[in-house]
């Protein structure tokens, strides 16, 4: 398999396109049981998401964080030292297998992150995020050449008091002169529950934690900094209502960021089955935002991978569970009708095919009403 991408702000040779219907008629539960399935391969198979993810972090911290802190005196937004400043509430919608999670995770470094999916099984994906609080490595400091600041594994502020068995210094070791000095009575000492930070610093913890649900009608946490995504969003049976949520619970200034597909993804697919769904356009999406967001930043691109035959392109969208609404039964007649067609419509000579991606990516920041 292999990828090529081609990426234009304009990918479309219309100028104006008609808005079509925004609500479409989805079973999220067939969708959900498809990517549960598909969760112990599709970190392997997701190719073009991985990459969409990686993407969108580097658009998000280029054009988002920079927008997020405060005007100096000239009218200028003063940039941020680093991302983490910017965002101190994330959460994310349609975590999935945590690709895009732990990009957030390491690179924005919040106090707090949301994770949010629509299978309960993806709990299994994300677990060493929740686990211990989603603790992350800190920066190396002066005088410590390894860069090694703590061991993730070491408790460092509950350990247990020595036992009966343990060593104890012999009778040769040695004890300090007669003119040591000693603490004078009047030296405050740590209490017992006295948290001793290791090298200096105590270790960066972000409070991670995963809610299973419908993100169309989640209540996220009032005061959210940056409600975000990767691929998720061309599920949504009402896309213009769920920006109309997420603009109730974001922080003044707050930042909606996501990627999404738009109308040409998987267009052999559709255009052999005449089955997909109905994605959105660039302009669609702008339409749907701008009464309540101010777009920051908007791109689209068109990514092809190729296959060796068409029975891979058909493995490939079982292993990343994107058949969610397909619900056809493929016979070996059918099966080989669609082989034919496919690589009549988009062989190449050596016969393989191609499948197409269309990625979109949106950062917006909250308008007050």
């Amino acid at each position: 398999m292999t990828l090529c991408t081609t990426s234009n702000p304009s990918i479309s040779n219309e100028t104006t396109e008609e808005m079509t219907c925004n609500a479409q008629s989805i079973d999220k539960a067939l969708v959900a049981r498809r990517f549960a399935h598909a969760r112990d391969t599709y970190g392997s198979e997701a190719r073009v998401q991985q990459q969409v993810a990686e993407k969108m972090l580097r658009l998000l911290t280029a054009h988002a964080c920079t927008s997020a802190t405060a005007p100096d005196g000239n009218g200028d937004r003063q940039q941020p030292r680093n991302a983490a400043l910017s965002f101190r509430h994330i959460a994310e919608f349609g975590c999935g297998t945590g690709c895009y999670s732990r990009l957030l995770l390491r690179t924005l470094q919040p106090e707090t992150l949301l994770l949010n999916d629509l299978c309960p099984e993806m709990e299994e994906c994300i677990h060493d995020l929740l686990t211990g609080g989603g603790r992350l490595p800190c920066a190396p400091q002066a005088g410590n050449a390894s860069g090694v600041l703590y061991d993730a594994d070491v408790e460092l502020y509950s350990a247990e008091t020595p036992s009966e068995s343990t060593k104890v210094p012999s009778e040769n070791a040695k004890v300090p002169s007669e003119n040591a000095k000693v603490p004078s009575e009047n030296t405050k000492v740590p209490s017992e529950n006295t948290k001793v930070p290791l090298y200096g610093s105590s270790p960066a913890t972000t409070a991670v934690s995963f809610l299973p649900c419908d993100a169309e009608t989640l209540d996220f946490p009032q005061g959210t900094d940056l409600i975000t995504s990767c691929s998720t969003l061309q599920w949504f049976a009402d896309t213009e209502r769920f920006f109309a949520r997420c603009h109730r619970f974001l922080s003044d200034g707050g930042i909606l960021a996501f990627s999404t597909f738009g109308k040409k993804n998987m267009r052999e697919i559709h255009t052999l089955t005449g089955h997909g769904l109905e994605y959105l356009s660039l302009d669609n999406l702008k339409v749907l935002l701008s009464p309540r967001f101010e777009i920051l930043y908007a791109e689209e691109e068109i990514v092809s991978l190729s296959f060796g035959t068409p029975l891979e392109v058909l493995r490939h969208l079982k292993q990343t569970g994107v058949t969610g609404t397909e619900k056809r039964v493929w016979t070996r007649g059918r099966l080989q009708s669609f082989c034919d067609e496919y690589i009549r419509m988009c062989g190449n000579d050596d016969r393989s095919v191609s499948l197409t991606y269309h990625p979109i990516y949106v950062i917006a920041r909250k308008r007050e009403r």
